[in-house]
């Protein structure tokens, strides 16, 4: 079950039917003074094993808001009733009365001048947001953009109608985060465990880097980075992280800090696949470490990622060498064992006619 952020929007219907309007001044010379909403902010709902919806900080953090009122059913259906864009608390905007559709775009990349052309509900979930857009100002992860919707309708006895009408917009974000919580050496054999071993970093291996607002996006290949398990520096601050540190054989090194959490958008392909040259294949997380100097891979397919969704892998424990390739996991297997003695060999040591004659 998904957390998710809540936006109290106010939306004033007017009692008149009019055209689509996407002039964001217009807009908001138009806003009726009581139908002004606080935001709120505040984490809601259960979490899983697996994956779990959670952030702090920038990750949580709202600075722009750009809400978007389309025609429900009839003769507009999908059409703009009204936009406007809102860099600040509160929010509130003025449209039609009737069956409608409302969405907000938390943090969008995409500039206002560009966003006050869409025209239509498609338009809108058209556009494709980039994982490099997801940054502050100082180009640390955060930024998120996230995006949700609400359907009001006569149906559900919920559409426009003349007034203020207190509207909530359910948001998530678009990204989705992997984060290693833990990583403890515990190699089964003690020769093994008596060599140098270090851990270096750890990244994600091909991961999408762009997805669109409507969440179905089929990522082709050129859609990829850190291809094959060989990072790209410019996926550092999202997709990588360095570690550096010696364990000996039982030490733990603990991460659960948010320093270490890893974002890349969803990658709705879960087939494991090593192949070369580079084929659409799933996102994996790669721990590179070194064994008695040697560069060596732990890799983990994470298998289909979605929106707004941590996957967690809360320990790795280390039991053997890992693989020589990134793009390769290390295969385990079990084994049977029947042990038998062999026959002597037997070597005559004889002169003449089996007699060794002194």
């Amino acid at each position: 079950m998904k957390k998710y952020l809540q936006f109290a929007v106010c939306i004033a219907a007017a009692a008149a039917l009019v055209g689509c309007n996407k002039n964001t001044e217009t807009v908001v010379k138009n806003v009726v003074p009581p139908g002004t909403a606080e935001i709120s902010l505040a984490l809601a709902g259960n979490t899983c094993t697996k994956a779990t919806v959670d952030g702090t900080g920038a990750e949580n953090a709202v600075r722009t808001v750009d809400i978007f009122v389309f025609f429900k059913g009839g003769e507009y259906d999908g059409q703009l009733d009204a936009y406007a864009h809102f860099d600040s608390a509160p929010y509130s905007l003025t449209a039609t009365t009737g069956d409608r559709t409302i969405y907000a775009v938390v943090n969008s990349a995409h500039p206002v001048s560009e966003l006050e052309t869409v025209s239509t509900k498609t338009g809108l979930l058209s556009k494709v947001t980039e994982i490099s857009s997801q940054k502050t100002a100082s180009a640390a992860p955060g930024n998120f953009t996230m995006i949700g919707c609400v359907n009001r309708s006569e149906a559900t006895a919920n559409a426009l109608v003349p007034g203020v009408n207190s509207i909530t917009v359910k948001v998530d974000r678009i990204v989705s985060r992997v984060r290693l919580l833990k990583i403890t050496r515990d190699f089964e054999s003690s020769a093994l465990g008596a060599q140098d071993f270090s851990v270096e970093e750890i990244y994600l291996s091909n991961a999408v880097d762009k997805e669109k607002y409507s969440l179905d996006l089929t990522p082709a290949a050129d859609d990829f980075v850190n291809k094959l398990g060989v990072p790209d520096a410019a996926c550092d601050l999202w997709m990588r992280r360095p570690i550096g540190e010696t364990l000996a054989d039982g030490e733990s090194k603990n991460m659960g800090d948010a320093a270490f959490s890893m974002y890349a958008m969803p990658n709705p392909v879960d087939t494991d696949n090593d192949k070369k040259p580079f084929t659409v294949r799933n996102t994996k997380l790669v721990v590179k470490a070194v064994l008695n100097a040697k560069p060596i891979y732990y890799v983990i397919p994470l298998g289909a990622l979605e929106s707004n969704t941590t996957y967690d892998i809360g320990e790795l424990v280390i039991t053997r060498p890992g693989s020589s390739d990134p793009e390769k996991k290390t295969e385990t297997a079990s084994c049977t064992f029947t042990v038998e003695a062999n026959p002597w060999t037997v070597v005559p040591l004889e002169t003449e006619a089996g007699k060794y004659v002194i």
